[in-house]
């Protein structure tokens, strides 16, 4: 493929670029806040779950109080009303004993269905107050998560500026060369990641590539107008000189 060799020098700014753009983002994924907020968004998730279900046992617990209500105003009516035929002599002397039998059955029947109201009625108070503690708690830590956020933005907002540089930076200089060079370059970078491009400078492969001298010299010999690639990896070779 042909290309010009003053273009093919733009890829190793947009290598550099690339390579500065993926280790500002680095740093910024590495910030310690990004773990702060998954930390507290995890404790706020299981809070509001409880807070839920605490709901769901507040229903119950009222639920059971209207039911003993509803009871005992039930068996306080009969209990009522048989008393007051013994009292207006309405009930038959040989009945009278089991009928007072029965009002004092009744009696402890109301009392246990009291018991049961006011137990129910504590533990509708309870599971309300934890909700309470739950919602107040749940809303500190989404005061938490948000200054966390402010703080973290406050933190990477030099960071930012830098990274907004690079990448117009990088948009200018891939303006300069032509859309199949830069097809190449992006083709290159997806198979080799951030080392898609191997400097030659003045016959030798520069930073970590290793190129044979059989390789160094078809290198040497190919048009400086002709795009090389490294037979084993498929870098783009760009040669340069000091």
């Amino acid at each position: 493929m042909k290309a010009p060799h003053p273009q093919q020098l733009v890829l190793l700014e947009l290598q550099k670029l690339d390579q500065k753009e993926s280790s500002l983002r680095h740093r910024r994924q590495a910030h310690p806040a990004h773990e702060t907020v998954r930390e507290l968004a995890a404790r706020l998730a299981d809070l509001r779950r409880a807070a839920v279900s605490q709901s769901a046992v507040i229903s119950d617990c009222e639920r059971e109080s209207r039911r003993s209500e509803d009871e005992i105003e039930r068996v306080r009516q009969r209990r009522d009303r048989q008393s007051e035929r013994i009292e207006k002599n309405q009930v038959p002397l040989r009945d009278i004993n089991s009928m007072q039998h029965e009002i004092a059955q009744m009696d402890e029947r109301i009392k246990r269905l009291e018991e049961d109201q006011l137990s129910a009625e504590e533990r509708t108070d309870a599971a309300r107050n934890a909700q309470t503690q739950m919602n107040a708690e749940a809303e500190a830590i989404e005061a938490d998560i948000e200054s966390t956020k402010a703080r973290f933005l406050e933190e990477t907002a030099e960071l930012d500026d830098e990274l907004r540089s690079v990448i117009a930076q990088r948009r200018e200089r891939a303006a300069q060369i032509d859309a199949a060079l830069l097809e190449e370059y992006e083709a290159s970078r997806d198979k080799n990641g951030a080392l898609a491009v191997i400097e030659v400078r003045d016959g030798n492969a520069m930073g970590f590539a290793e190129l044979s001298p059989m390789e160094l010299e078809r290198i040497r010999l190919t048009p400086s107008d002709e795009l090389y690639f490294a037979e084993d990896t498929g870098q783009i070779v760009v040669r340069t000189r000091s």
